[in-house]
């Protein structure tokens, strides 16, 4: 798809594969090396200290394990962004319509706060899930937020200027196979869905409502690994899931108040259980029934009540394959 754009795009990240791959060898490297340094400097202690003494370093020298780690986890995801396709590239490589990805930049950061997001070194975001399925039906791409040091890792960016963005995301949209937005609270964002929804047939939009985890665990490295985590994480998601999930209907609510008359028939009073709204041509609202993992996957895990999880594949499979039919 050999999109043109009506607005001059800014070449702001040029892609760098090579050095990417490097930097990501270089954190991964970095991992095995500092862990090595710290096992083997307690070895030696004990056995130049005593075994109380040289306990006694592990503890104490543990701590710098624990501080080292964000360091290299950014190295690995900044080499993953520097590999990263650009919009532009990604749509010139791929004949398929494109999926627009819509969300506030302040929900760049939202992470996933399952356990299946936990099979990776990079703290799992809910954008990642998203991209990694709606793939299939053709290239994600959305527009970037201007002046980031690097993309976030997930849909391919479009940078143009900040007095430009408007008619970037109608470039854009305009012959995408799928509109799919983070529903969030930014007046950016607003202006988005509303324009999709008077622009792009009504079947063609998705919406998501998240469950937010709290922002000090997302902008801290080992309080997301905390909250992923397949085993205690668990313990953390159950205390949390109150808050989140009264998060999660507050957007519901504030869009329905917002977008309600704006669409051919309104949506449903509460959102229940489902974290999708898609629409039948007809433009009723859908509202995706949720999936849960399989019970082997539960049982391997010891997660029996996976509230907070979405296994986005299964979930958005009928999106998925009804768009695919129709692209």
């Amino acid at each position: 798809m050999n999109k043109t754009f009506t607005v001059p795009v800014e070449p702001i990240h040029k892609r760098r594969p090579i050095a990417g791959w490097w930097l990501s060898f270089s954190g991964y490297l970095g991992i095995i090396a500092t862990t090595a340094v710290w096992l083997v400097s307690g070895a030696l202690a004990m056995e130049g200290l005593g075994e109380l003494l040289g306990f006694i370093w592990y503890l104490v020298t543990m701590p710098v394990l624990f501080l080292a780690m964000p360091v290299v986890i950014r190295l690995i995801s900044r080499g993953r962004s520097m590999r990263a396709m650009t919009a532009q590239d990604l749509l010139k490589q791929d004949s398929r319509s494109a999926v627009v990805f819509l969300r506030s930049f302040d929900d760049d950061d939202l992470i996933d706060p399952s356990f299946t997001a936990t099979n990776q070194l990079v703290p799992g975001r809910y954008e990642n899930k998203l991209t990694r399925v709606l793939a299939s039906i053709g290239p994600v791409v959305a527009l970037g937020r201007p002046g980031e040091p690097h993309p976030e890792l997930g849909a391919a960016r479009l940078y143009v200027k900040d007095e430009h963005w408007r008619q970037a995301i109608s470039d854009l949209i305009d012959g995408a196979a799928l509109v799919v937005a983070i529903v969030g609270d930014s007046p950016g964002l607003w202006w988005e869905i509303e324009f999709s929804i008077e622009k792009v047939p009504i079947e063609r939009l998705l919406f998501f409502f998240p469950y937010p985890a709290p922002l000090k665990t997302r902008q801290s490295y080992w309080r997301t690994a905390f909250l992923q985590n397949p085993l205690w994480g668990r313990f953390l998601r159950r205390k949390l899931f109150p808050d989140m999930e009264a998060k999660r209907q507050a957007r519901y609510d504030a869009f329905r108040a917002r977008i309600n008359a704006d669409l051919p028939q309104p949506l449903p009073q509460t959102l229940g259980e489902a974290r999708f709204i898609a629409f039948s041509n007809e433009g009723r609202p859908i509202p995706i029934k949720p999936a849960k993992p399989s019970l082997l996957t539960r049982a391997i895990t010891l997660n029996f009540n996976p509230l907070l999880d979405i296994p986005f594949k299964k979930e958005l499979q009928p999106v998925v394959s009804a768009r695919k039919n129709h692209s």
